[in-house]
């Protein structure tokens, strides 16, 4: 989420999750996610530019004022709205690759679930910390940061599976973004830490147990998603925009 201008994005290195014999489930969730960020970036430059605040307001920047008068649906439309080219590309490689890969441990279902909530806690603090126009993507993207985080804690004890190497990777990549964060103007800090916080409570929620699959020598042959623990995994999104829409609608702010 930026208000001007993009932070870098990196690629993680994690090790792929399998489900037994089956191949690696396409990204088509991610490919979507940024398929939908394009063209709404096309329709913001047909319709003025997407550095035109009124074009950003048009189309549904978080606007503090708005939001306060009841345009809730603007604590999730800021996710899919990019401000310029360069804010867009960089958002679009860091979803392709940190994003893919989230969606490669967690699913579809669950790694759609992960963003929304992360676009939804990004805005919200953003709102509740800032008073500035913003939008962007990179709040939901730092929520798969935090997510990946989750899942690497969770998994912290399965053999074969480079946790540690994935948890570096991660932290790293929040370190580099929050010193850039802090030495660049307009970027919306307090966004990049919601969306990161959702993401670390949505991914404890959701993520997967891996469990290695042993040969009779006792060699490892494959990494197992076993099915999840969290039977109510859906409670969680619903919690989370329920709280957002109840803090939109405190006054004054």
């Amino acid at each position: 989420m930026n208000d001007n201008s993009p932070e870098p994005g990196a690629s993680p290195s994690v090790p792929p999750v399998g489900n037994g014999a089956r191949r690696l489930p396409q990204t088509v969730v991610s490919w979507a996610i940024a398929g939908l960020c394009v063209l709404v970036w096309l329709a913001e430059e047909l319709a003025g530019g997407s550095t035109s605040t009124r074009v950003l307001v048009e189309f549904g920047a978080k606007v503090n004022p708005l939001i306060e008068q009841g345009e809730y649906w603007r604590l999730i439309t800021p996710v899919f709205i990019h401000i310029g080219l360069m804010h867009l590309a960089f958002n679009m490689v860091a979803l392709l690759t940190i994003g893919r890969i989230g969606e490669i441990v967690f699913g579809h279902t669950r790694f759609l679930a992960i963003y929304l909530i992360s676009g939804v806690t990004g805005v919200l603090l953003s709102y509740l910390m800032t008073r500035s126009l913003s939008a962007g993507a990179s709040g939901a993207i730092f929520g798969i940061v935090g997510a990946m985080i989750a899942f690497g804690l969770r998994n912290r004890g399965t053999p074969g599976l480079n946790v540690r190497a994935q948890l570096q990777s991660m932290l790293w990549i929040v370190a580099v973004n929050a010193v850039w964060g802090v030495a660049q103007p307009g970027i919306d800090n307090w966004g990049h830490a919601g969306g990161l916080l959702g993401g670390l409570v949505a991914g404890a929620a959701l993520s997967p147990k891996v469990v290695a699959t042993r040969n009779e020598e006792g060699q490892i042959v494959a990494l197992r998603r076993q099915p999840s623990e969290t039977t109510s995994w859906a409670i969680v999104p619903a919690a989370v925009l329920a709280v957002a829409a109840i803090v939109a609608l405190v006054p004054g702010r």
